[in-house]
């Protein structure tokens, strides 16, 4: 399941596509509503939310297809490492975005974009519903072990 892995590949494309038109460092903090107030340099920041969004989905994608996980937990690893791969993509697109549009990272404004970075958790429920579904704790017939039927014991032996 690459679902886990997208947001990686669009912070990835997203560092291609703006190539070196992004300031030497991005707007990375804000205490209020108005601009940055601390900055991160460009390309340690991309490196760092790139490694966790790369990492949170190539683990994800192991995850799904790896079949000896049970449903649940499968599905379970799935919403949380979407999640963490997609806020951690979030965080560049956006930081580094607003700066782009800024031309500096000081004079960069969060503002409502800030939904955007907490709205990016809900992107773990994809993976999840694309998982296979649960049995409800059954087993499928492959997996059930059957008891070995007993045999009645002689007194004399």
């Amino acid at each position: 399941m690459l679902a886990t892995a997208l947001p990686s590949v669009l912070a990835f494309w997203s560092w291609l596509a703006w190539g070196g038109e992004v300031p030497e460092s991005v707007g990375t903090h804000w205490s209020s509503n108005g601009p940055a107030d601390c900055a991160t340099p460009t390309g340690e920041f991309f490196a760092a939310t790139f490694a966790v969004s790369t990492v949170s989905g190539g683990i994800g994608t192991v995850v799904a297809v790896i079949p000896r996980i049970h449903a649940n937990g499968q599905r379970l690893a799935l919403l949380a490492l979407g999640s963490v791969s997609a806020v951690a993509a979030a965080q560049w697109l956006v930081s580094a975005g607003l700066t782009l549009h800024a031309g500096d990272p000081y004079r960069a404004v969060l503002g409502a974009w800030i939904l955007v970075v907490l709205g990016s958790f809900a992107y773990g429920v994809i993976p999840l519903l694309l998982a296979p579904p649960a049995t409800n704790g059954r087993r499928s017939p492959d997996t059930h072990i059957s008891p070995q039927p007993s045999r009645p014991r002689h007194k004399g032996s």
